[in-house]
């Protein structure tokens, strides 16, 4: 299933994300506030600490996470992302969006973060 604009309006219009992952039992884990991006009809996350995130981590062991933002709460496969292209237009896309949040953006955009890029694909 594919995102409508509308969804993807809502969520790239969050100023956060929330995510969390499913434990062994199906429950979900406490949810995590993060940043998400839109790229054309894509939306992306990444993770500060990289591949080494708490969150991270135990999200993509699955590759299936929970998200919730701007009223749309829906499962998402987590892709990631190595075509450096993609990932230097969604840098451009975290500077965009978080301009005003320079101490908190500038981790965002070099490694390990980087390295993170993650498209959400709804379920």
């Amino acid at each position: 299933m594919s995102w409508s604009e509308d969804d993807l309006a809502q969520v790239a219009g969050s100023e956060e994300l929330e995510i969390t992952s499913y434990r062994d039992d199906g429950s979900l884990r406490r949810l995590t506030p993060i940043w998400v991006v839109r790229v054309g009809d894509d939306l992306y996350i990444r993770s500060a600490y990289g591949s080494q995130g708490g969150w991270f981590r135990r999200a993509t062991s699955r590759g299936v996470a929970r998200v919730r933002a701007g009223g749309v709460e829906t499962d998402v496969t987590l892709e990631p992302v190595a075509d450096e292209a993609v990932r230097e237009q969604v840098g451009e896309a975290y500077r965009s969006k978080y301009a005003g949040q320079p101490g908190a953006l500038r981790p965002m955009l070099d490694d390990p973060a980087a390295g993170s890029t993650t498209r959400l694909v709804r379920e």
